[in-house]
């Protein structure tokens, strides 16, 4: 889907195109020009990428003036981190909403994650967008993304009390275990393999539980019976 991520020769200038007028009845759908601008913001850069992106496209996204967006934003990167912001704000929503619960730890997580793998498949654009296109748009972008990772660093953290010996483990555990999940899901969607991502659910499961469980009790809530 994102194979292409920056199109420069003739023959795909059909398929820009048509793209654009795609994400114009995305966010046409949205009454509020300021909402409409911001989801295609979103759209506009998961498929152009944020250099490529520019204020013409996405107010023709928005299927509105460019004059439209001046009076919501004072530019590109202003449009940008309002976006981001709303949508990394609705994940620590999700997130917080998850380990909030009274299940177990060890519960909330294989939910937690559960939760995660579905909404990048059911959002594409925005998961391209928080997981990867972020990450060229200047420190204050790459600084609330930052700020989403350290909430589920200490959520994930809270697995520490579950430890049989909590003092072997290093402080950076449930921040390595974050890193190593995010990689693990940039790689696939950098290819487009959204598809395969609910596949990945009870190894990251695992993965996250293993540090703080011993084996067996991590293996039987990553893969429990009958699943």
């Amino acid at each position: 889907m994102f194979h292409h991520r920056y199109p420069a020769l003739e023959s795909e200038a059909v398929a820009d195109t048509s793209a654009t007028a795609e994400i114009a009845v995305v966010a046409q759908s949205r009454q509020d020009p300021r909402e409409r601008l911001l989801s295609a913001m979103i759209e506009t850069v998961a498929l152009h990428g944020y250099e490529h992106t520019t204020t013409t496209l996405v107010a023709s996204g928005a299927g509105l003036e460019e004059a439209m967006f001046s009076e919501h934003f004072s530019g590109k990167q202003d449009c940008f981190i309002q976006a981001t912001d709303d949508l990394l704000g609705r994940v620590e929503d999700a997130a917080l909403a998850q380990f909030q619960g009274v299940m177990p730890w060890a519960e909330r997580v294989r939910l937690a994650l559960h939760s995660l793998l579905h909404a990048l498949v059911r959002h594409p654009a925005a998961a391209r967008v928080a997981l990867v296109e972020m990450l060229s748009a200047g420190d204050e972008v790459c600084e609330r993304q930052r700020t989403v990772l350290g909430l589920f660093a200490s959520l994930i953290e809270e697995g520490r009390s579950q430890s049989a010996d909590s003092s072997a483990l290093p402080p950076q555990t449930s921040e390595a275990i974050v890193g190593g999940v995010i990689s693990i899901l940039q790689r696939r969607v950098l290819c487009g393999n959204f598809a395969e991502l609910p596949e990945l659910h009870s190894d990251l499961t695992y993965f996250a539980l293993l540090p703080y469980l011993n084996h067996e009790l991590a293996l039987s809530v990553a893969r429990p019976q009958g699943s």
